[in-house]
């Protein structure tokens, strides 16, 4: 059962410590919400909670409590079961969602916890019976295939500015996590479209990982940005290379995550793909990460190594970035334009029924081709058996008759009569020559 609510003390010198280790802005706020639940779980400062745990480290292991253990398997127990969700209805006002979160994310803050007592070398380990229950996965994400272009479609043709449609196609077309969309300059973007690059390089960082790497977008996201662009030069911003590119409606503040996946999900819901109450979850299976996950989903299918997927998305992937970076831009860049249909949404119903047409048709060509070729298969493996057939029929038949033959022709009477139709044959050839002669003369 949950303490008192506590009112966390961000100026501990403790949590000071924790925090300040922490780089990036997503998982510093993230560590700072679970702390809070934490807090409000067990009813202490995070000194208390230190020297509650350094203490039981200090007794004779025949004494000790395991107090941090067993806190966060009440903590994780406790988040499933009585934890309730809220959301914010108005100003000042909340209102309840439904009581319990998801396994992945009660571990995930236990998780962020462990961190929290790690930072003073306290190791908490869950393993066997101490082991957290594993979590099914409860919210599924809506991963596009190649027939579900008319969504994305729908989902750009619904958007309610310029800038929204840009949005979409730069997670759909590009792979970007919503951090690192947020995160772009206009700079990222300025030589390209001064070029009129296709596809567009997209060079940056993931602020997640503190990766660095490229991907591309494709000419619907380019023409998106362009006239996103163009709107706001009519409202009078002006675009330098610090400029960020996506910026919030009003002012020209760069535009936040949760304005986005705010704006996502209200798009979900106006579109069709999603209920308003979403069955109770606060989980949008159509946000941001559902046009990432297409992405790769899109490539990898299509044959693109994953090394370079990966590489398109920001992950990690060693020193093969390197090359990735220096020098195989061209064949990356080549890759990427041979599938740029695949995520194209400017192409009309009429031409993708077409497109399927010629791919169906090509697949039946192929299945002929590999019926025939197995057919030619069946007939070559028919005469080699035929062949073999002869030969020994010939190394059968014929081999006695040439063994007779050369018995005859070392014999003195076989090579007598064999003298003997030389002969002849030398007399009958002359008298041909003395006919032909007198005929002549005659």
């Amino acid at each position: 059962m949950a303490k008192q609510i506590q009112n966390v003390n961000w100026e501990d010198p403790v949590l000071n410590r924790w925090l300040g280790n922490i780089v990036n802005k997503s998982t510093f706020y993230n560590s700072k919400s679970a702390f809070r639940l934490y807090a409000k779980f067990t009813g202490m400062t995070a000194s208390q909670l230190i020297d509650e745990a350094i203490d039981d480290s200090r007794r004779d292991p025949r004494e000790r409590k395991d107090i941090v253990l067993q806190r966060l398997i009440g903590f994780y127990k406790w988040l499933r079961n009585e934890y309730i969700q809220k959301k914010t209805v108005g100003k000042g006002k909340t209102q309840k969602v439904k009581k319990g979160i998801s396994g992945l994310s009660a571990e995930m803050r236990v998780n962020v916890i462990r961190g929290f007592y790690s930072t003073f070398d306290i190791t908490v380990r869950m393993k066997g019976k101490n082991r957290l229950p594993k979590s099914k996965v409860e919210n599924k994400r809506i991963v596009f295939k190649p027939e579900d272009i008319w969504k994305i479609k729908a989902l750009v043709d619904h958007a309610r500015t310029p800038r929204d449609r840009a949005i979409i196609l730069f997670h759909f077309q590009g792979g970007l996590d919503v951090s690192t969309l947020c995160d772009l300059n206009y700079g990222d973007v300025a030589e390209g479209l001064e070029r009129n690059s296709h596809p567009l390089k997209i060079e940056t960082m993931r602020i997640k990982n503190g990766v660095e790497f490229y991907t591309f977008v494709g000419q619907d996201a380019i023409d998106a940005l362009k006239a996103y662009l163009a709107d706001m030069a009519s409202r009078g911003v002006e675009f330098t290379n610090k400029t960020p590119i996506f910026l919030q409606e009003r002012g020209k503040k760069r535009l936040k995550t949760h304005n986005i996946q705010t704006m996502m999900k209200d798009l979900a819901v106006r579109v069709g793909f999603v209920t308003e109450g979403n069955n109770g979850n606060s989980f949008n299976p159509l946000g941001t990460h559902s046009l990432r996950e297409s992405f790769g989903s899109l490539m990898i299918n299509s044959g693109v190594p994953d090394t370079i997927v990966d590489f398109w998305l920001g992950h990690e992937i060693g020193d093969m970035a390197k090359a990735y970076k220096e020098t195989q831009f061209e064949n990356l860049r080549q890759m990427y334009l041979e599938r740029e249909h695949l995520l194209s949404v400017s192409a009309s119903k009429g031409e993708n029924e077409k497109t399927r047409a010629e791919v169906k048709e090509m697949k039946d060509d192929l299945y002929q081709l590999h019926l025939e070729n197995k057919q030619m298969k069946k007939e070559i493996k028919s005469l080699k058996a035929q062949i073999g057939s002869m030969y020994k029929f010939v190394h059968k038949n014929l081999d006695p008759v040439l063994d007779t033959f050369t018995a005859l022709v070392v014999t003195p009477e076989g090579k007598a009569a064999l003298e003997k139709l030389r002969e002849k044959q030398k007399e009958q050839t002359l008298q041909e020559l003395r006919e032909a002669r007198a005929e002549k003369k005659g």
